[in-house]
């Protein structure tokens, strides 16, 4: 592995373990979405490494045109998840800085079989086994102004943690963008908003993250589970506060933040 990619993953891994943003040296921070994804994969080895638990599947962030324009891009990123802070139906999370963490209403896919490269709606759906309403907890270590859109990428696109609601296996993944999705934070909630949010259809986000994982060397395998991308705006919950996400036909998941 190239010295300064081992360099930044560490230095990423330090600041995570000092409770500090994610702000590199200059002589090792990515300089470009290359070299970002390259650390971000160290990184995954090194925090699994460190008890933080296998990596399980993959998120896609950045899923409208609003946010890309405010991070600086013109596609979505990806990032892995690992298993030390992934959770089935509900969940209470310590944040780690006691200032609390975010949370995301999203719809997550695993799949049956392995996808790769360029690949169309109906292919990407033909690799899914199962779809389930989920929550992406997130954790703000470092804005894309004050560290950078690589390092930002490089360091997970403020992935935290996922709450995963059952799995339902007869669902047809081609109708994922039908789907109304609710987020309330302490009973309070701004209503249904539609999963076509998320680039038009989720399974869009499917397709970008198989061609792009190809391009930067990462694998979506048999097994995996894909946090397709925030249909609400995030959310920041303080210690004490409960979110809740329900999607009809998926259930509801839940989480607690001290």
């Amino acid at each position: 592995m190239d010295s300064r990619i081992a360099a930044a993953a560490q230095g990423l891994v330090a600041a995570r373990r000092d409770n500090r943003i994610a702000l590199l040296d200059a002589a090792v921070a990515p300089r470009d979405l290359d070299e970002a994804y390259r650390t971000h994969l160290a990184l995954l080895e090194l925090l699994s490494a460190e008890d933080g638990g296998p990596r399980i599947g993959w998120k896609v962030g950045f899923t409208n045109a609003a946010a890309q324009q405010r991070m600086g891009t013109t596609e979505p990123v990806f990032a892995g998840l690992l298993g030390k802070h992934a959770y089935v139906t509900e969940a209470e999370v310590h944040s780690p800085n006691g200032t609390g963490l975010g949370v995301e209403a999203e719809l997550a896919v695993r799949l049956g079989a392995p996808l790769a490269g360029p690949v169309s709606r109906h292919e990407a759906a033909a690799a899914v086994e199962a779809v389930a309403i989920a929550i992406e907890i997130v954790q703000k270590r470092g804005g894309v102004d004050e560290i950078g859109l690589p390092t930002l990428v490089a360091d997970g696109t403020l992935q935290y943690g996922s709450v995963f609601g059952p799995w339902h296996t007869g669902f047809d993944p081609l109708t994922l963008r039908d789907c109304d999705v609710k987020l309330q934070v302490d009973g309070q909630t701004d209503g249904f908003m539609s999963a076509s949010e998320v680039l038009g259809d989720p399974l869009n986000a499917l397709a970008w993250l198989a061609e792009a994982a190809e391009r930067h060397s990462a694998e979506l395998k048999a097994g995996d589970v894909i946090l397709l991308g925030a249909i609400i705006p995030a959310q920041h919950l303080n210690p004490g506060q409960l979110a809740e996400v329900a999607s009809d036909g998926l259930g509801d998941v839940r989480v607690w933040i001290d």
